[in-house]
């Protein structure tokens, strides 16, 4: 018998058509996925709040980063602006500013409203109240668990109190505490279990409503809980954006994520207010100190001043002098002169040593910088107002930064060389300034031998006088610096200029609709794709005809298409005309319906149990006699004859009988239900399994063979699997060819890849598989199948149903 194998290859499809026979299958699954992940993501939409994005610029004074080279000469370029980018990043994220900026919002107590469908958006600004607590050191985690409403009375300006509920950890829904009926008046300080707080009128209310898909916002319950605000200083921190656009420039942008965009503006702009006053206060840190000392001074000298003036006026009275000679008032004026040069460089030495000794001072916020003073020297001024706003920079970055930051260490650096600079210049103008001296001293001394010529009267009023020239002009000399000082504090600026408020950085707020309808899609595609790759792609079963093809050289020669088989599991050519057909193609592509047929002797074997070998056994047997073939289907499976039972012969005497010699070969023929189709049965009686193979080995088998062949035109053997026992390979020498079952979704790929490499199968002959069970793939019924056949009863003209 010849098997026929001629169009069973197909040709490898293009990459469009391999995806829709992939895939297509399974449009409805991938229609509902798609369907539930939209419906998803709109509820995700509907009851989650936008987040907006707020962000405000602002332009950091930095026209260079300070001074790196220690020389004198070079030090003159210094620029009065030296902040570092860097610094006053980390100075916007401080947690000092934040906390400043939470506890002026109130940003401890939220506001919130309750919306229908389990939905709570923030009423920032549509409280017309907000909450302010007394001492905000008692705020802890109890008291962020609770949640107090309230209700408003405008008209009586009344907030009411209603309840109070909590949410326990291990309870989902809140769990009500305390219902209260409170009227609790405003700006009043109410103490309550839960901390001392009051009701103040919301400046931000907006009377306005925000209308949603459930109507007025406003309308709807308000309750707000108390946190500390360490935590909201810490959820700020990880929210806010700090970065610099441009790593050249000196422009820094803030950026807020907020579910509230009026909140939002208030908590960049509180920033950028915070950031502006700690500056003016650094700058005007230094004034101040120095407004006291010239005070302090000049109180002395209006002392002194007063004291001499009088002295002036009684000893004229006393001795009757009304003018001084010419020569006493050009001597008077000289040595005046003179006396104040002397005064204003003992000054300048002053001046001096305290610079060295605030350089020096270990303790650098208890020194005072005196560089608005007295000093001559713009160089020495230049570095000491850089060496006061270096140490102001490393004071703001200590408190956000750790000892080993690279930017402190390199800040440190700078104030080092900066005083060493600043001691050379000092020890080289007091040498200058002593050098001066002397020579004063030695004019004075000149002056001094000249007052001796005056009478002894005048003598002792010049130098009355001269004392109170040098005491007027450096009383003069203070109150010019006081009046300086005096200009620079009231004009200083912050060290930044706000571009921009704070404002919405897109009008999209997050998360964006079709991004996130995108992703559900994309999502649900994903999930449908996983569903079908686990269901076939990573399946250790065998699924498909292409499988067999690709795992062995053995022919495919029938598909058999799952059905709902009965209990006799024969198939109703009424009922299953499909099935009926592929086993009529079946029986053509093996040759048995040949006219010149030489095989008569068809073995049905299997790998193991359950891939249906009997139902094809015995379908095909009733698919030939219906053709008018006298067929026998021997129930050779003597350890489960199940042929027997399917015909019901299970109780009549059979082969096993034949075999031991007990009946005749026409005694255990039966004919069955089916015109030209006998049956003979494994027999009835109860051998002992291991002489089973004896059985098999009798000679007797081949007298019935010889005689079956004499007598029908087929003979059909139902033989076990050939896994675990070897009884069809004992059979298969009275057989012409072989029929080897593999049944899709049952039988291993790994047991088709050793068909080729298995001793038991290459002693068959002429075996060809039978594909049993194919299953339709996905939801689409007769269109798209495992085997290259599936799907050809469309052909017929005759609908099938079902």
């Amino acid at each position: 018998m010849e098997i026929n194998t001629k169009g069973l290859e197909i040709e490898e499809d293009n990459f469009f058509n391999e995806f829709m026979f992939r895939f297509f299958p399974y449009w409805p699954l991938f229609t509902v996925l798609f369907v539930s992940a939209l419906i998803l993501a709109f509820g995700y939409l509907l009851w989650s709040n936008p987040t907006w994005s707020i962000s405000a610029t602002v332009l950091i004074k930095d026209e260079k980063q300070g001074v790196d080279n220690p020389s004198i000469l070079q030090a003159t370029d210094i620029s009065n602006s030296t902040n570092i980018v860097e610094n006053e990043m980390q100075i916007f994220n401080s947690r000092t500013l934040l906390r400043q900026a939470v506890m002026k919002l109130n940003l401890y107590a939220p506001i919130y409203s309750d919306q229908p469908v389990f939905r709570t958006v923030p009423a920032y600004a549509l409280s017309p109240v907000v909450v302010q607590v007394k001492d905000t050191a008692h705020l802890d985690t109890a008291t962020s668990a609770l949640k107090m409403y309230f209700n408003y009375d405008s008209t009586k300006r009344i907030v009411n109190m209603t309840n109070v509920y909590v949410k326990l950890p291990v309870i989902s829904l809140p769990v009500l505490v305390n219902a209260e009926n409170k009227n609790l008046p405003l700006n009043e300080w109410i103490k309550t279990p839960y901390g001392t707080f009051r009701f103040v009128p919301n400046p931000r209310y907006k009377r306005t409503p925000e209308l949603t898909l459930f109507g007025d916002t406003t309308t709807y319950p308000l309750w707000f809980t108390l946190t500390a605000p360490e935590k909201v200083v810490y959820s700020l921190s990880q929210n806010l954006v700090v970065s610099q656009p441009n790593n050249n420039g000196t422009v820094v942008t803030l950026t807020l994520p907020d579910q509230t965009i009026q909140r939002g503006k208030d908590i960049l702009n509180e920033l950028i207010y915070g950031y502006d006053s700690a500056s003016i206060n650094d700058q005007n840190q230094f004034t101040s100190k120095t407004l006291v000392i010239i005070k302090g001074r000049m109180t002395q000298l209006q002392h002194q001043l007063d004291s001499i003036q009088n002295l002036i006026n009684q000893y004229k009275v006393k001795n009757g002098i009304t003018d001084l000679t010419q020569q006493s008032s050009q001597y008077l004026q000289n040595a005046g002169l003179n006396e104040q040069q002397v005064a204003d460089i003992n000054r300048q030495v002053a001046v001096m040593n305290e610079v060295e000794k605030y350089v020096n001072s270990k303790d650098q916020k208890s020194g005072i910088i005196p560089s608005t003073l007295d000093i001559n020297n713009q160089v020495l001024t230049d570095l000491l107002k850089q060496l006061s706003d270096q140490e102001i920079n490393y004071e703001r970055l200590r408190m956000t930064a750790s000892e080993n930051n690279p930017t402190l260490i390199t800040l440190s650096n700078q104030i080092a060389r900066t005083k060493s600079d600043i001691l050379e210049n000092t020890r080289i103008e007091k040498i200058s300034l002593k050098a001066g001296r002397d020579n004063l001293v030695a004019t004075g001394n000149i002056y001094a031998s000249q007052l001796k010529d005056l009478p002894d009267k005048e003598r002792a009023l010049v130098e009355i006088s001269r004392q109170l020239t040098v005491l007027t002009s450096t009383y003069n000399f203070l109150l010019q610096k006081q009046e300086e000082t005096a200009i620079t504090f009231a004009s200083t600026i912050p060290d930044d200029r706000v571009v921009d408020y704070a404002d919405l950085a897109s009008i999209y707020p997050s998360p964006s609709k079709v991004m996130v309808l995108a992703i559900a899609g994309v999502l649900a595609m994903g999930i449908g794709l996983v569903i079908v790759l686990k269901k076939e792609f990573f399946n250790p079963k065998l699924l498909f005809r292409s499988d067999i093809d690709k795992f062995t050289t053995i022919p495919v020669v029938g598909e058999i298409v799952d059905i709902d088989k009965k209990k006799k599991s024969f198939i109703d050519p009424q009922k299953n005309p499909v099935s009926a057909e592929q086993f009529r193609h079946l029986a053509t592509a093996i040759g048995l319906y040949e006219k010149n047929i030489r095989g008569k002797k068809l073995l049905i074997t299997s790998s193991i149990k359950g891939e249906g070998k009997t139902f094809v056994s015995a379908n095909l047997a009733i698919t030939l006699a219906s053709a008018g073939k006298k067929v026998i289907i021997l129930d050779l499976d003597l350890r489960n004859p199940q042929i027997s039972t399917m015909f019901n012969v299970d109780h009549e005497a059979g082969i096993t009988e034949f075999l031991e010699g007990e009946r005749e070969s026409y005694e255990i023929i039966k004919h069955s239900e089916y015109d030209n189709l006998f049956v003979a049965s494994a027999g009835t009686t109860s051998t002992v399994q291991s002489k089973l193979d004896e059985l098999l080995l009798n000679e007797n088998l081949k007298v019935l063979f010889n005689y079956l062949e004499e007598v029908f035109d087929f003979i059909i053997m139902d033989t076990p699997p050939v896994e675990p026992v070897s009884d069809a390979c004992v059979l298969g020498k009275y057989s012409d060819s072989t029929l080897f079952v593999i049944r899709h979704r049952y039988t291993t790929k790994a047991t088709v890849r050793l068909l080729d490499k298995s001793n038991k199968i290459k002693s068959l002959k002429n075996i060809a598989i039978v594909f049993n069970g194919v299953k339709a793939r996905g939801f689409i019924k007769h269109a798209y199948g495992y085997g290259y056949g599936f799907g050809y009863e469309n052909v017929y003209t005759q609908k099938v149903k079902g």
